[in-house]
């Protein structure tokens, strides 16, 4: 495990928050699915798990997640999900406060204040090239990413 992300893994596959792939890999550049990450995003928030309500095996977190008001509209839970939703997600799931922000705007390339609120809380980081920070919000994650960030929300709580 020689990837940045390899400390977080670890930590999340000794509790049992993740687990590898049948053949004992974890697969950490392997892009995740939006069920995947809200299931992870939920769970670090404090949720419980959420048993089905049809034959997706994320679709128990979908429903909550849409009582809750932390997603809306169509969901495709087997698509690979954003930074951006990932940001919204998991800001709104910890309730952090999306009005006393500050003023300066982390990144270049979004202002969404999940994101900032996310940010702020030392949870998601961006990209910093030629002096200019942006954070990538149509990229996809990563399950090594996707570890860092539920990591660092648990350490949050």
């Amino acid at each position: 495990k020689d990837c940045w992300a390899a400390n977080y893994i670890g930590y999340m596959e000794q509790f049992g928050i993740v687990r590898g792939y049948s053949n004992g890999t974890f697969q950490e550049k392997n892009t995740i699915t939006y069920g995947a990450a809200l299931k992870l995003i939920m769970l670090a928030a404090g949720y419980d798990e959420q048993k089905p309500v049809n034959s997706n095996v994320f679709s128990g977190y979908l429903a909550r997640a849409k009582a809750d008001g932390l997603v809306s509209g169509n969901v495709d839970l087997t698509a690979k999900i954003t930074r951006l939703a990932v940001a919204q997600i998991a800001a709104k799931a910890m309730g952090l406060s999306i009005t006393n922000l500050s003023s300066v705007q982390p990144f270049t390339d979004t202002t969404d204040p999940y994101v900032r609120a996310l940010n702020a809380a030392g949870i998601v980081g961006g990209y910093l090239e030629n002096g200019t920070s942006t954070y990538k919000p149509y990229n996809t994650l990563t399950r090594g990413a996707m570890s860092a960030i539920v990591w660092r929300m648990e350490q949050y709580q």
